[in-house]
């Protein structure tokens, strides 16, 4: 970025928002033969007149308000920048981007991030709800440093630290004539159902195990419908538009039209784990993967770095 660009259409940008060359320096603090020599120059630079001069003030040309839109992003980008250099500098931690699964909302996140909070109290952490796919390539490209998603494998240069196992139950809308039942129920039973599912590309790995799971059952499911997210597929539910196979995540939401059965077995989802990129690891990213490791037990069979 080239910071003395920035500056001066951060300049450009005051005049044009106040249409007078004294107001935007009073607004900058500085003086007005600077800035109007800050603003010839940008002219200069860019081959283009941004502004033009009136009886009244200033206003920016044609060209000038084509520009507006991306001067306002790169003054708020650069005023960001500087903000959290500042926080650098005194010594605060930079901030954590977290992505998480819709149906690790409640299980897994809270626990992760109150952790979080605890050890680094001044970091400032944000979230994004994301499916796996879109986490996993979130993490590729430095966009969140940790994924909270649902995967059975590292997918270089991502490695996981699986956090628990997760069983599947069946979603069913209220009213359903096997809605109420005693006992699990046999996954067979949902063999004829309509069912509703997730796109596989948005996590292969959780949709090979329902169809695996209903292939072992002595049937294949009958895909009316996908559907974009797990909260989508309740919803769906609740509307009777057909059945679902859900983690016991999503199950304990108890969302209003919708029942859940536990199936007989129990069935094993793909369980949720916590993902980070082995190549853009930071000190933070270390303390998030000790800190798991306090507040999440191991699963039987996996491996401390691995689902």
């Amino acid at each position: 970025m080239d910071l003395r660009l920035v500056r001066r259409l951060g300049h450009f940008l005051a005049v044009a928002e106040e249409g007078h060359f004294g107001r935007a320096a009073a607004r900058l603090g500085i003086s007005q033969p600077p800035l109007t020599a800050q603003i010839q120059a940008l002219e200069r630079e860019l081959g283009v007149k941004l502004l033009e001069r009136s009886g009244k003030g200033a206003r920016p040309t044609r060209e000038g308000e084509a520009l507006l839109p991306l001067a306002r992003r790169l003054a708020e980008g650069a005023g960001q920048i500087e903000t959290l250099a500042r926080e650098l500098r005194a010594g605060r931690h930079a901030p954590m981007m977290l992505a998480c699964v819709t149906s690790a909302l409640f299980d897994h996140l809270p626990p992760l991030v109150r952790a979080l909070q605890a050890a680094r109290p001044d970091a400032a952490i944000s979230v994004r709800e994301m499916d796996t796919a879109d986490a996993v390539e979130a993490l590729r490209r430095g966009e969140v440093d940790l994924a909270l998603v649902r995967l059975d494998r590292d997918r270089h240069p991502v490695r996981l630290r699986a956090l628990g196992r997760d069983v599947l139950a069946a979603a069913l809308p209220v009213g359903h004539r096997l809605a109420d039942g005693a006992g699990p129920l046999p996954l067979a039973a949902l063999a004829d159902e309509p069912m509703l599912v997730l796109p596989r590309a948005i996590s292969p790995a959780y949709s090979d195990a329902m169809v695996a799971a209903c292939h072992a059952a002595g049937f294949a499911p009958r895909v009316t419908r996908e559907v974009g997210s797990a909260m989508a597929q309740l919803g769906f539910v609740a509307a009777g538009l057909g059945v679902a196979l859900v983690s016991t995540g999503m199950a304990r939401l108890r969302p209003p039209g919708v029942a859940f059965r536990d199936l007989e077995g129990p069935i094993h989802a793909v369980g949720v784990a916590l993902a980070w990129n082995a190549e853009r690891e930071s000190g933070t990213t270390r303390l998030a993967l000790e800190l798991a490791g306090r507040v999440f037990a191991t699963p039987v069979g996996a491996t401390p770095d691995s689902a």
